[in-house]
């Protein structure tokens, strides 16, 4: 176990386990510390743990969190997370300082009392769950935290929106803040404040976080300081951390999500945007006359994709093709049949069957490292099928209504992890929940049958 995250609740450990499962580390959910043995977790990189303490007195909170940051800090870690809750719920507070005294105690046994004390890093923001953090204060989809509904919550409710307020309604400890400011200078500029903060005596700093680029950044600025880092957060920068500090298995293998998008819907493309604002993404806009083409021109179009999608940034962690990128790409089959002198319905499939050819391409391109596959729209799930010479598909589970999470039956890539949705389903975010969804499924392992 590198990794170890003590959430307040099941709910939080899973979510959190999620994030990390993206990441690429092989994550697991111990589900409570009577449950804990390291014998039956030894094979998973990353293990998050519910003290189940969200709902309990301060005091019986703090021994909970202590009790199980002190065996999990007893295995090693290289990062250690105090998990909250997204809106601050709970016993936020007591739980850091709890988590704090565990670490130190335990590193103190092991190297002795000259070691210097933990820092907790608190990231409130879940931006892709409309959670931020400006001015410190966190805004829930637009809404200060205190005027939001889940601050009426009857059995944790909140009477605060500042984030050290908060904190400081259970802890004396001494508090630092970040700004926005600070944190959009970039990795140094934080590195820099969290030190000098740390320096006059924090044992807790707070940071902004609008983006998950901005948690990336905070990341980046811990990757190296001089003291043990404690990561208190809803999970993104638990995630970013790890990500920093230790080299995923899933960098060596396939952690790309491949999207063949044939729908040219309004909402589609809402959905396309809404994608590239919360994950490192690289489309490209097919041309469509050109899958019409003669054979030649149609080969030479997919040749063309292929080489481009090959110069995507590393960092794009989803890969995709899409007919109608923009609203002046969207084209009427009628006119289009008319002008190429076929029917609609071939027109259709001749599209459809250009997408799928370039799928096949893209998942037998071992540089991709792609390890999953969305589809939108019926007629491209069904094409795309085919062209991996499957048998059908596995239905495993409903991510969204009308959306489906799969495995490819047999085939040259069986086993293949694949989420399919209508073209008209859902609303802006739903292509991310699939995206997000799929991250957990995709395998760390080379797929067998690969070609």
């Amino acid at each position: 176990m590198k990794i170890a995250v003590i959430a307040d609740d099941l709910t939080g450990a899973n979510a959190n386990g999620a994030l990390l499962t993206a990441k690429g580390f092989q994550s697991a959910t111990c589900l409570s510390l009577a449950a804990w043995s390291p014998e039956f977790f030894k094979d998973y990189t990353a293990v998050a743990m519910s003290a189940d303490s969200r709902l309990l007195r301060q005091q019986e909170a703090y021994d909970a969190v202590y009790a199980a940051v002190s065996t999990l800090a007893a295995e090693a870690p290289v990062v250690t997370a105090k998990r909250i809750d997204s809106t601050l719920r709970g016993n936020v507070g007591a739980e850091i300082e709890a988590a704090l005294a565990a670490l130190d105690a335990v590193f103190a046994q092991k190297n002795g009392p000259a070691q210097p004390p933990h820092v907790a890093v608190v990231v409130p923001s879940y931006p892709s769950s409309g959670r931020i953090a400006v001015g410190g204060y966190l805004i829930v989809h637009g809404v200060p935290l205190e005027c939001s509904p889940i601050a009426k919550d009857s059995a944790t409710p909140l009477f605060d929106t500042a984030v050290v307020k908060i904190i400081r309604r259970q802890t004396a400890l001494p508090m630092g803040t970040v700004p926005l400011e600070t944190v959009l200078a970039g990795a140094d500029a934080v590195r820099a404040a969290v030190q000098a903060t740390v320096a006059k005596g924090s044992r807790i700093v707070v940071c902004d976080a609008v983006t998950d680029d901005d948690i990336a950044v905070i990341a980046a600025a811990l990757g190296e300081v001089p003291f043990p880092v404690l990561a208190v957060d809803p999970g993104p920068f638990t995630a970013e951390l790890a990500a920093v500090k230790i080299k995923s298995l899933r960098d060596e293998f396939e952690n790309r999500i491949f999207c063949a998008i044939g729908s040219t819907t309004q909402l589609t493309r809402m959905q396309m945007e809404y994608l590239h604002v919360t994950h490192p993404c690289y489309f490209c806009a097919v041309n469509v006359p050109a899958l019409l083409s003669a054979p030649q021109e149609r080969a030479a179009e997919v040749a063309r994709v292929l080489q481009e999608l090959q110069h995507a940034p590393q960092d794009a962690a989803v890969l995709g093709v899409c007919t109608a990128a923009k609203a002046e790409d969207v084209f009427s089959l009628e006119g289009m049949a008319q002008k190429m002198g076929k029917t609609p319905s071939q027109i259709s499939e001749d599209i459809t069957s250009g997408l799928s050819t370039i799928v096949r391409e893209a998942l037998a391109t071992p540089s991709l490292r792609i390890g999953g596959l969305y589809t939108s729209g019926g007629e491209v799930t069904v094409s795309a099928i085919e062209h991996l010479s499957a048998r059908g598909f596995s239905v495993r589970d409903e991510v969204l209504p009308l959306a489906v999470y799969g495995r490819v039956i047999h085939g040259d890539f069986p086993d293949l992890p694949m989420v399919t949705k209508g073209g008209f389903v859902g609303d802006k975010e739903s292509l991310v929940h699939c995206v997000d969804y799929l991250f957990t499924k995709i395998s760390t392992k080379k797929r067998k049958g690969q070609v």
